[in-house]
């Protein structure tokens, strides 16, 4: 998945050693967030479907985005190889995943028995560990528009969704993933298992098709795209986003990464 990330980064990948960095970070911050989780369940105690809800969202999706965010922030965000949109999304989706080893490795080999390890193992990699991946490449798409938005009502409007979606994605995820903290002792507990599990893999594939639109965007809006030989002609009208110039006939902002139509108006959402 790493190989994959920064293969995405296909104009100019980000060095290995700054990889690594993130990775690492992603891992680091899971003590603080771990802290501050347990802090939160202790301090306040709901019952039944609320204290789903209430430790769903608030003391795992809000600490664990808003950790990881700052993670990603912090070992990225002053690099002077961060120059492009796709950046973002390679540094947070890779702070994302140091994080989601790390979690996944203490679910493992701190779960009890070897089989319960293994079946943790198999459905935690392809589920729990994808999740956490795409909703940092998400986040770090919208950070990277941040870092080079113009305006600061658009800043705002991409920190806000870059924070707001990963956490209610998460959430709703982790709402479905309480559903596999059962004990398989009759056939009722094996199909409610079952059909929880296939709800993750449903949820992951719909967090998959939510950043591929995201990908394509910072993708055709990298200023190292190779572009054809014959010269090109600027729009009349500047970019609405950021007030950029770019050539006629571009889908996308080559600065700011906003999708565009012809005449330079923004295209409808």
């Amino acid at each position: 998945m790493l190989w994959y990330i920064r293969h995405l980064d296909k104009y100019e990948p980000e060095p290995w050693t700054h990889i690594a960095a993130a990775f690492v970070a992603g891992v680091l911050v899971t003590v603080p967030v771990y802290a501050v989780e347990v802090l939160l369940d202790q301090v306040v105690s709901f019952s039944g479907f609320m204290e789903t809800v209430y430790v769903s969202f608030i003391v795992a999706a809000v600490t664990e985005e808003t950790g990881k965010g700052i993670a990603a922030w912090a070992a990225s965000w002053r690099r002077p190889e961060f120059n492009e949109v796709m950046d973002g999304i390679v540094y947070f989706g890779v702070t994302h995943m140091g994080f989601a080893v790390a979690e996944n490795l203490v679910y493992v080999f701190l779960g009890g028995d070897i089989h319960t390890g293994i079946l943790t193992a198999l459905v935690r990699t392809t589920t729990a560990v994808p999740m956490h991946v795409i909703v940092g490449m998400i986040m770090g798409y919208h950070m990277g528009v941040v870092r080079f938005a113009t305006t600061r009502r658009e800043k705002v409007l991409h920190i806000l969704e870059g924070w707001v979606l990963p956490v209610l994605l998460h959430g709703f995820y982790n709402l479905g993933s309480l559903n596999q903290d059962m004990a398989l002792e009759t056939l009722t507990d094996l199909i409610r298992y079952g059909f929880g599990t296939a709800l993750l893999y449903a949820a992951v594939v719909a967090l998959w098709m939510a950043l591929l639109p995201r990908v394509r965007r910072a993708q055709q809006a990298s200023p190292f795209r190779p572009i054809a030989a014959y010269p090109l002609v600027a729009a009349e009208m500047p970019c609405p986003g950021c007030g950029a110039v770019y050539p006629q006939g571009a889908r996308y902002c080559p600065n700011c990464g906003v999708r565009l139509e012809r005449g330079g108006a923004p295209a409808p959402r």
